[in-house]
């Protein structure tokens, strides 16, 4: 039967570091895959060395889920803070050439990411190659909210050879457990591979954005950007702006937006637990430049709201580690569309809070460290 990944936690400090994690899966980091496993490579890397490989397909591989860059991305250029990072071949030859030089017997856990309805021929190779190494392996399927031509069933032939498959809807676990029969993979279901399950809020989807003092530039910005929303579609959206503003410039500048009767001014003197209630009531945030100990950030992070950083550089002082976090040029409407559009996506599919891939990854590590003993 199925069930879910619920292991114990275990902390860096007592995860043993003989060996490395392989962690493989789409590496374009303004894909929704990408940043995925991005984030899961990186909970992963605290508790355990990583190589990640990096398997980005075809000649478009952004085409169709092209999103905004993860802020999350923005801090990759650390090496010593990420994944030991290679990048896949194309040929089918070459990549599983390469597999054997990525995957030795010293590796003690082989983990594949699948999105169903891109890419995924490599797997079946990579599966192939741990196994020949001695290398356990898992396969993590990210749970969609689409057809059945994009559901984890339809990648059973090609994921069959795993060890355990995690998938995060229950009735998937029970399709891929049915197909594999008596003698295929453990199939279990983790919280953080489901884009299904977040009840969607009544009414327009609400962009709430705060805004620095001295915000009538980026004010300007971000209502430009809220205008190019196409009149057809403005029912569905309402923008709230928190920002210390002279009253009059500051609904000057809205007065004259295009979907004026659609965006709200509010006052930033708020008490913590206003700013909280403001951000959990919210379908995704923008924020302008924020310190690293800003209110409204912290509430995001706390309440998994998908958050656009509105940064003037491109190394942000907040973000690491955030899996819901997007970075736009905060001078640049374009740009803020572009993110809003994303974040008010990831907002329809549910992204999981943070602590979802801390907890998958410490339960992958943990599991195969009981294994390992006995």
């Amino acid at each position: 039967m199925s069930s879910e990944v619920n292991v114990a936690r275990t902390s860096a400090a007592g995860c043993s570091n003989d060996g490395y994690v392989v962690m493989a899966g789409p590496g374009t980091s303004i894909t929704m895959p990408g940043i995925i496993v991005s984030e899961i490579a990186n909970a992963l890397g605290a508790l355990s060395p990583v190589r990640r490989i990096e398997v980005d397909l075809g000649t478009h591989p952004t085409m169709g889920i092209h999103r905004a860059p993860s802020l999350s991305a923005a801090h990759d250029v650390a090496p010593r803070l990420t994944p030991k990072r290679f990048e896949s071949p194309r040929s089918p030859r070459a990549r599983k050439r390469e597999f054997r030089h990525w995957i030795g017997q010293e590796a003690k856990l082989a983990v594949a990411y699948a999105w169903p309805g891109i890419g995924n021929t490599w797997i079946r190779d990579f599966l192939r190659v741990a196994k020949a190494a001695g290398v356990p392996t898992v396969v993590l399927c990210a749970s969609l909210p689409s057809s059945r031509e994009v559901r984890a069933i339809s990648l059973a032939d090609t994921i069959r050879g795993a060890d355990r498959v995690v998938v995060g809807d229950a009735g998937e676990a029970s399709e891929l457990e049915t197909t594999f029969g008596s003698f295929g993979p453990q199939v279990s279901t983790h919280r953080a591979l489901s884009l299904t399950r977040r009840d969607r809020r009544p009414g327009p989807q609400s962009f709430t954005s705060f805004l620095p003092s001295e915000g009538g530039e980026a004010l300007s910005a971000l209502i430009a950007a809220f205008d190019s929303i196409p009149e057809a579609r403005i029912e569905n959206y309402k923008l709230k702006v928190i920002t210390r503003y002279e009253e009059n410039a500051a609904e000057a500048i809205v007065a004259k937006s295009f979907h004026a009767r659609h965006v709200q001014l509010l006052s930033d003197e708020m008490t913590a637990e206003e700013v909280r209630q403001l951000v959990d009531t919210s379908s995704a945030l923008s924020i302008g430049d924020p310190n690293a100990d800003s209110r409204a950030f912290s509430a995001a992070v706390d309440c998994g709201i998908v958050t656009v950083v509105l940064a003037k550089s491109k190394s942000p002082l907040v973000g690491r580690g955030y899996v819901g976090g997007l970075l736009a040029d905060g001078r640049r409407p374009a740009s803020i569309r572009v993110a809003m559009a994303h974040a008010l996506r990831l907002d329809e599919l549910g992204f999981p809070r943070p602590d979802a891939w801390r907890d998958l990854a410490e339960c992958l590590v943990e599991t195969q460290q009981v294994r390992a003993v006995s």
